[in-house]
């Protein structure tokens, strides 16, 4: 038996998780821990999608309000705030958190299975946040580029590095 060419397409590890009723997924390289949601300090002069920042174990970490970046409205649902997590990215420029609804699970996807996202008219795709769509049980899974939301969420320059104290 030889090898088949769709043999040799590297698989991705995934975290998968939810925001409302949308499915997310970010590479498993990129995510440093998941942790329960912990108290987020606001930052005087500091827009949105900046939520705020934590205190991880000495280290700030900035937590962005995934929900506005994504277009996606907060339903406020306080059966669902037991499944809350953040899940904290590790960036060349220091790590960077997000509140998610649920923390599904961790798949392999073949590379080749990340479908682009569809050009749609005339729209800046430079803010844009997502490597593409992954169809899978049936559903739609949105693969999100940390890197791109990072630099969409904020000047990496006055927050992006993580300080101790």
């Amino acid at each position: 038996m030889g090898l088949k060419p769709e043999d040799n397409v590297p698989e991705i590890q995934m975290v998968t998780f939810c925001v409302e009723k949308e499915n997310y997924a970010v590479s498993v390289s990129e995510v440093k821990e998941i942790i329960l949601p912990i108290g987020t300090f606001p930052v005087p002069g500091m827009q949105d999608p900046v939520k705020g920042v934590i205190n991880l174990r000495g280290e700030i970490v900035p937590v962005l309000d995934i929900h506005s970046v994504l277009g996606v409205p907060k339903i406020v649902k306080e059966e669902s705030s037991k499944k809350k997590r953040f899940i904290i990215l590790d960036s060349e420029d220091g790590g960077f958190g997000f509140e998610v609804d649920r923390v599904m699970e961790v798949v392999k996807f073949r590379e080749d299975r990340i479908q682009p996202s569809p050009e749609i008219g005339k729209v800046n795709t430079n803010n844009d946040v997502l490597l593409g769509f992954i169809q899978s049980k049936g559903e739609i899974i949105i693969v999100i580029d940390p890197v791109k939301l990072l630099e969409h969420c904020m000047n990496i320059g006055e927050l992006g590095k993580s300080h101790s104290f």
